[in-house]
């Protein structure tokens, strides 16, 4: 629990970078620093091009080794978008504080903010993963 708590100071609040550190950079990180899971590289073009972002997230082949689940756990992958299937940010859901969900975006840089505000604020579906 000390490493999570040292990992979410050293990232909490760090500015958003739209090539250096998006939502997917953040969410590898997080997924390889607390629970010891590589994910792909982003190609940096995707983060300009909604539409392709969200195929690629819906398409990769990486997608098939990672299963929805109705609640979420503690790391489970979260991929969040206006149409379930068609995701364009992505986050993890950490435990604390009864569920938050640690991401990235331009305005507001690294934050943890509980599902809902976030649904809500967006009109964002939430889909919650862990590998198979």
């Amino acid at each position: 629990m000390n490493d999570r708590r040292a990992f979410l100071r050293g990232v909490r609040g760090r500015p958003y970078d739209r090539m250096g550190f998006n939502c997917w950079h953040l969410a590898g990180l997080t997924q390889a620093t607390l629970a010891g899971r590589l994910l792909p590289a982003a190609d940096p073009l995707l983060v300009s091009d909604l539409r392709a972002r969200a195929r690629v997230l819906a398409n990769h082949p990486v997608r098939s080794e990672w299963v929805a689940i109705p609640q979420p756990v503690d790391l489970a992958l979260v991929l969040m978008g206006r149409t379930a299937g068609a995701e364009t940010h992505a986050g993890t859901w950490l435990a604390e504080d009864g569920g938050l969900i640690l991401h990235t975006d331009e305005p507001h840089g690294v934050a943890l903010d509980p599902p809902l505000e976030i649904a809500q604020a967006r009109r964002w579906r939430i889909t919650y993963l862990v590998p198979r």
